[in-house]
């Protein structure tokens, strides 16, 4: 009996060797194919954990959109990702990625600004430029000819001096409106730093569209800035 037993040993560490291995194994096949839509793909995920959280009691949110958008895109050194769960913190100015990690929980994490060209949420389109003396930042962009609206959105957290609480909230949106051109940043604020964006041969029939349209560019939607834009880019010498 006990020679039996000496001889069975031997094989019964070996299976269990085996065994131990293959999960070994199995786990780390698992934890590298975390993505079940494009796998562990270094070029996409290769942000920092996103770990910002606002004071507790803080009113508002970060975020320019209230929910992450499942749908969204980017585009990382030419190579475009579609069906991403997006949003924009622009207290941070920081483009979060939402996906599932290797043992399924949620993470979250700061695209890189170095690599990433072009993001869409919410059907609307964002590009990264580098104005002169500044960083790479993340614009909203209007229009595809020549001249193109950039918008740059921002948010600060502040405190309510009216309240004993002294509670911490997030300003509404704001944002900074350019023309850009060849590559030059023209700010504007209203309908007449705009029109003075462009030549000054198609100025006057930049303000009569304003004046037929009703247009305020402070306040106007993105539809009727796109319009705008595109009425623009038709103007010969634009």
């Amino acid at each position: 009996m006990f020679s039996i037993r000496n001889k069975l040993l031997p094989l019964f560490l070996l299976l269990l060797l085996t065994a131990v291995s293959s999960l070994n194994a199995f786990a780390q096949i698992t934890s590298v194919n975390h993505d079940p839509v494009y796998g562990f793909d270094h070029l996409l995920y290769n942000g920092k954990v996103y770990s910002y959280y606002p004071v507790p009691g803080t009113k508002g949110i970060q975020y320019l959109f209230d929910t992450f958008d499942s749908l969204g895109s980017i585009t990382v050194r030419g190579v475009t990702y579609t069906n991403l769960s997006l949003n924009y913190d622009i207290y941070n100015q920081l483009l979060i990625l939402k996906y599932k990690n290797a043992i399924g929980s949620q993470s979250m994490i700061e695209i890189s600004y170095a690599w990433l060209e072009k993001a869409s949420l919410w059907g609307i389109n964002f590009e990264t430029f580098t104005k002169p003396n500044s960083a790479k930042r993340l614009y909203q962009v209007i229009g595809n000819g020549d001249n193109r609206i950039l918008y740059y959105r921002s948010k600060e957290l502040l405190i309510d001096n009216f309240k004993s609480t002294k509670n911490h909230y997030f300003s509404s949106g704001r944002k900074e409106m350019y023309v850009m051109t060849n590559g030059i940043f023209i700010s504007f604020n209203n309908n007449k730093g705009f029109v003075k964006a462009f030549n000054q041969s198609n100025q006057s029939f930049i303000k009569a569209y304003l004046h037929k349209y009703d247009i305020n560019v402070k306040t106007a939607s993105d539809i009727s800035m796109t319009d705008l834009i595109t009425y623009c880019n038709r103007l010969p010498g634009s």
